[in-house]
């Protein structure tokens, strides 16, 4: 029952392919994390649920290959994740 219940809670924090998704740092600021999502020709769309977490849209890949393994959760956009995009005009 564990590792179904585990399973389908790795399905649904999967990110996509390309699309939507929540960038959660591990170890560095959100300005870090905001300059490698663009590096990887993501487009920052708001502030994510978690602090410190972006939510951004483009290709999982090509973000992924910007960011050092280990700094940053790469997960799946939850609906709630896509509000405040006053994180965007600190950043930009």
């Amino acid at each position: 029952m564990t590792a179904i219940s585990a399973s389908l809670l790795g399905m649904a924090l999967w990110p996509p392919r390309s699309g939507a998704m929540m960038l959660v740092p591990l170890h560095q600021n959100v300005a870090s994390v905001a300059t490698l999502a663009r590096a990887g020709g993501a487009m920052l769309l708001g502030k994510g649920p978690f602090p410190g977490s972006l939510v951004v849209v483009g290709n999982r890949a090509q973000i992924a290959r910007h960011i050092p393994t280990g700094d940053v959760l790469i997960l799946a956009s939850l609906p709630t994740g896509c509000g405040d995009a006053s994180v965007l005009e600190t950043l930009a």
